[in-house]
């Protein structure tokens, strides 16, 4: 039997602590990023010369800005941004949810399918036609069965 999915996606569901929006931080390369939008944002723009850029996405009021920051492409993103991203979620994900509260509501889903529903992201979400990659929630999984030990870490 199908478990029901837990869905995700505003600050006003159950489970908004699964978001990336949600403001939960945690430390990452020697400093504090306030979400996982922050972090995932600013690491498209690496090395000396985006410095500076990825310290203002991270300094970002919200992680809307955050995301709309690392949206431009009036800065170069790195080449390979399309074979690392998930790689750079997994990493972020492994760090937000590694202790306390989060880690045991992130436990506490059991073996129940995580679904980001964002109407806007067929990638990262299940997309408007529902049908979308979720890879957010792909990722989740992942890590919830690394945190109870069913699977090693890659």
């Amino acid at each position: 039997m199908m478990t029901d999915p837990i869905r995700f996606y505003s600050k006003i569901a159950a489970y908004h602590e699964l978001s990336n929006f949600a403001p939960f931080g945690f430390e990452a390369d020697g400093v504090y990023w306030p979400t996982v939008e922050h972090y995932f944002q600013a690491q498209k723009f690496p090395g000396a010369v985006s410095a500076a850029y990825r310290e203002k996405i991270r300094a970002a009021k919200t992680p809307k800005e955050a995301k709309a920051l690392g949206r431009t492409r009036n800065i170069a993103i790195r080449p390979d941004w399309e074979e690392v991203r998930d790689g750079v979620m997994l990493a972020a994900l492994r760090k937000k949810f590694a202790a306390g509260e989060l880690r045991e509501l992130l436990r506490a889903t059991g073996d129940r399918p995580l679904v980001e529903a964002s109407p806007f992201d067929s990638y990262w979400g299940c997309g408007r036609s529902e049908r979308g990659k979720n890879r957010l929630g792909e990722l989740l999984m992942q890590v919830r069965s690394e945190l109870n030990g069913d699977v090693a870490r890659e």
